[in-house]
């Protein structure tokens, strides 16, 4: 897994974990077949694992979700990080792109979601491991998915925020347009 910077989107991928516990299939030629994402999803010899190679994949699982999940909470602090004024423009551009990078890592996110309902879907099936195992991947897929969402809402207050104090700058400006063409109008016919 790459590092948690938090310009990087590409954190996880489908099968990451599995893809460390599976040995490299051999082409015809004896080399290693590459493997995608989407081959490691449809791999049927992650049903014919050793219940080590299950606990291993698990491990890893966890590890590579940990480091998602601090890859999103540097995003999260980031975005706390950030206190721009309404009037800043670089301000609202930097929020703007910790929310593009967040709606990246959302990839990522689902990836994990989606190994973590598969590790669960083959202990269920081959009883080799006690299914309950893999709650522990689910209490970190919930905290990943906790500070995702911080992370999403913090950072849609705050532009929020700067919307709002430039509606209330237009509305004083108009507010004191009025009031001088109120009083010149008046004095013009007093």
């Amino acid at each position: 897994m790459p590092s948690a910077d938090p310009a990087d989107p590409a954190v996880y991928e489908r099968g990451d974990a599995l893809n460390e516990i599976l040995p490299a299939q051999s082409t015809g030629d004896g080399g290693p077949a590459p493997t995608s994402s989407g081959d490691a999803a449809e791999d049927s010899r992650m049903y014919d694992l050793s219940e080590q190679e299950y606990w291993e994949w698990l491990a890893a699982l966890i590890q590579e979700g940990s480091e998602l999940d601090e890859h999103v909470d540097d995003l999260l602090e980031a975005i706390y990080d950030l206190e721009p004024a309404f009037y800043s423009r670089g301000g609202r551009r930097q929020l703007q792109e910790r929310l593009r990078q967040l709606h990246e890592v959302r990839t990522s996110v689902r990836a994990f979601e989606q190994d973590v309902e598969q590790l669960s879907f083959v202990f269920a099936k081959t009883d080799t491991v006690e299914t309950s195992g893999a709650d522990n991947a689910d209490h970190v897929l919930a905290s990943i998915k906790r500070t995702y969402d911080r992370a999403y809402d913090l950072c849609l207050y705050k532009l929020d925020r700067i919307s709002d104090g430039w509606i209330t700058a237009t509305n004083l400006l108009i507010s004191l347009t009025i009031l001088i063409v109120t009083i010149l109008f008046w004095l013009e016919f007093r």
